[in-house]
């Protein structure tokens, strides 16, 4: 039997024991939580499905997609699901969606036809929640290009209306609309991503944002100040380099000045890579791996 000096002391033992076991395993769940892979920017191809698996090779974490090609609002449910089927098996998910109308549905001018948009986003809206994926990039420069003699504070009227009959329905679905902006090369309406952030003001809802094409910042000399500027609205990001929208790494673009700000506004989103490949083989490692230097060093 443990006289009471040995019971105490033994007592105290575990005690102290059980504070030092306590101590290290929550020093270590904090080490795991400061540097674990969920507070990174996640890095990401935007292309086809079927380069998932040398996509996941290059050290990509997801792919983003066409909405025509995966979610085929002007097809059958059971081409859908046949699709699905396909591109749900693949190494990494399809965790954002662009391209998001045909240029023929135009969203501005005289031809402008909104309920036949708002009929073609219900169905993506809701073949998208069956893939789990929750951003869906606007930009679709043809479809919103502003008619010639068309006056353009219409046009900036008609576009605000469509997104906030949008903004709603994709809220039902769990997905976030993020406006994109496109340098004049592309279209003639929200070039800038000061004019993206005053479309994203106006509309006022949780579910309409707006992405940072890196890209296209830099083909419209677009301030990196106004990306801290609109923080909060950024939710996606976009990145290519200036010249022939090249991968990171073939010019040698320096991307860390925008990274730097997307650090100041705690930006722990996606970034894709929407580039003009040659081989993406060979270049999408080195496009990632100068993406993640970049970002380290920011």
């Amino acid at each position: 039997m443990l006289s009471v000096v040995q019971f105490i002391s033994r007592k105290k033992f575990l005690k102290l024991s059980a504070i030092s076991i306590s101590g290290t395993l929550l020093s270590s769940f904090d080490s795991i939580t400061e540097s674990g892979n969920e507070s990174a920017i996640k890095i990401g191809l935007c292309g086809p499905w079927e380069s998932s698996d040398v996509a996941k090779k290059a050290g990509c974490t997801y792919i983003e997609e066409g909405v025509a090609k995966i979610l085929m609002p002007g097809k059958s449910d059971q081409e859908f699901n046949q699709q699905f089927e396909k591109f749900s098996s693949q190494p990494l998910p399809v965790e954002s969606f662009n391209v998001f109308l045909p240029g023929e549905m135009c969203v501005v001018g005289e031809n402008a036809d909104h309920q036949t948009i708002m009929d073609y986003a219900s169905v993506a809206f809701n073949r998208m929640e069956k893939t789990r994926a929750k951003t869906l990039v606007f930009g679709s420069g043809k479809a919103r290009m502003i008619p010639d003699g068309f006056d353009k504070s219409k046009a900036v009227e008609q576009f605000i209306s469509l997104c906030k009959t949008l903004a709603p329905v994709a809220a039902k679905h769990n997905i976030t609309l993020a406006v994109e902006q496109l340098n004049r090369g592309e279209t003639n309406f929200i070039n800038t991503l000061r004019e993206a952030g005053e479309i994203v003001d106006a509309v006022h809802h949780p579910n309409l944002k707006m992405i940072c094409d890196i890209y296209h910042a830099l083909k419209e000399n677009d301030p990196v100040s106004e990306l801290v500027r609109l923080d909060d609205r950024i939710i996606h990001c976009h990145i290519a380099e200036r010249e022939d929208r090249t991968p990171p790494g073939v010019h040698g673009d320096d991307f860390t000045p925008y990274f730097r700000a997307l650090k100041k506004i705690n930006y722990q989103g996606r970034i894709s890579l929407e580039c003009r490949w040659k081989n993406m083989e060979a270049e999408l490692p080195v496009a990632v791996k100068v993406l993640k230097d970049q970002l380290s060093n920011a």
